[in-house]
């Protein structure tokens, strides 16, 4: 039989189990490992997307190595970022740090658009792991230059790391209370 004692006696462990998944949930949003995507506003459709690549699932070239980056980490402030280049050819990842356009070159494959300078270029079969970005938001990569026009993809998007905000502090430190209450009562039973 449910009594109102026992309903009291489970809200620390109820309390504690709602608040550690939302702490987790709110503190743990990283990017997807192939970014997201963003798009440009100069009505360029590349023939393929980062996760594509990545898939080996290039439009007329499924199962065939192409150039991609993957996401490694992210800290307060900077983010990790893989590029590999298993496919034949030079690949050039251009860079924007929260959205800032840093090129003045015009862009030979996206017309209207400013090679984006500060960006890695990755030869043939080889990596650049753990190459660090310092940012505010988040880090676009994109691929549109190097040797072959069929991998180039579009922006995409890595978040920073955020400082977890006020609220979900206090939710977190009531989920850990919750659990110090359970532990306590199980201690002393």
């Amino acid at each position: 039989m449910l009594t109102l004692h026992s309903c009291f006696k489970s809200i620390p462990a109820a309390c504690a189990a709602v608040a550690i998944s939302l702490g987790v949930a709110s503190t743990s949003q990283a990017a997807l490992i192939t970014g997201d995507p963003v798009g440009n506003a100069f009505g360029w459709v590349p023939n393929s997307t980062n996760a594509l690549n990545y898939a080996k699932q290039v439009p007329g070239r499924v199962g065939q190595n192409a150039p991609y980056v993957l996401f490694n980490s992210a800290t307060v402030g900077s983010v990790l970022l893989d590029f590999v280049n298993l496919a034949p050819g030079l690949a050039f990842f251009e860079i924007r740090i929260d959205g800032v356009a840093t090129g003045t070159s015009n862009h030979p494959v996206v017309t209207g658009d400013k090679i984006h300078t500060g960006g890695n270029g990755v030869s043939s079969g080889s990596s650049e792991l753990a190459v660090a970005y310092a940012a505010s938001n988040y880090v676009d990569v994109r691929l549109a230059l190097g040797g072959e026009r069929d991998w180039d993809f579009d922006w995409v998007r890595f978040q920073v790391a955020r400082v977890p905000e006020p609220g979900t502090l206090a939710i977190l430190g009531l989920g850990l209370a919750g659990i110090g209450c359970i532990r306590r009562r199980t201690l002393s039973a």
